[in-house]
């Protein structure tokens, strides 16, 4: 049976992926919207958001995996950038990434088969860590001038961002290292009237795909 702890863990990350979502929906919701600001303003907020987007799924990794004692030390519990995070966690738990799943619904049980479209991996949160930092900062004069630093004028590149992200969330596990307990999230669940549903779930077996 899953441990207050793991009952705890869940309820932390149901939180942060209630945030999560609301972040990427409101790129959508900007992007799409035809509001009347300067592209390079709506390109700022929307790569604010991708920032904040990465750390939540970084922290919501460091949440999910208080089992691990090496993750209540100071150092970790004290870290923000998502990179650094990621990093530090493979090292205590190769496996440790959320793992995108599609639900399969059979008579009497459901199954988690494997994703098959694009999703944001564990490199491309760090890829995209950096390009968001990039992106909300000016830089040096030589940049600023450079006709190649110019964004782009549309939001194509940021709405590949954020769909890989809705990939990797909309339905995903996160198994703990012992492979035994995992947290099984849908983003959008009918039973809990479109908010995010998360449940400790056990298995006979260890189950835990590498997403490299």
């Amino acid at each position: 049976m899953p441990t207050q702890a793991d009952l705890d863990a869940a309820n932390v990350y149901t939180s942060i992926m209630e945030e999560a979502k609301f972040r990427a929906l409101s790129i959508n919701t900007l992007t799409n919207s035809g509001y009347a600001l300067p592209v390079p303003l709506q390109r700022e907020y929307c790569f604010l958001q991708l920032r904040m987007l990465c750390e939540l799924i970084a922290l919501g990794c460091l949440v999910a995996h208080g089992d691990i004692e090496e993750t209540k030390s100071s150092s970790l519990q004290k870290a923000y950038r998502a990179g650094e995070i990621v990093k530090r966690l493979e090292k205590l738990h190769p496996n440790f990434y959320p793992s995108p799943r599609k639900l399969v619904f059979n008579p009497g049980h459901v199954h988690l088969g494997d994703y098959d479209r694009e999703f944001l991996t564990k490199s491309d949160l760090i890829t995209l860590y950096g390009k968001c930092g990039d992106a909300l900062h000016k830089g040096n004069l030589r940049q600023l001038l450079d006709p190649k630093n110019q964004a782009p004028a549309d939001f194509r590149d940021i709405q590949e961002w954020g769909q890989k992200i809705l990939n990797l969330l909309s339905v995903h596990l996160i198994s703990r290292r012992e492979g035994r307990f995992h947290l099984l999230v849908v983003l959008e669940a009918s039973q809990t009237g479109g908010n995010v549903l998360v449940s400790v779930v056990e298995s006979l077996v260890q189950a835990s795909a590498s997403v490299e």
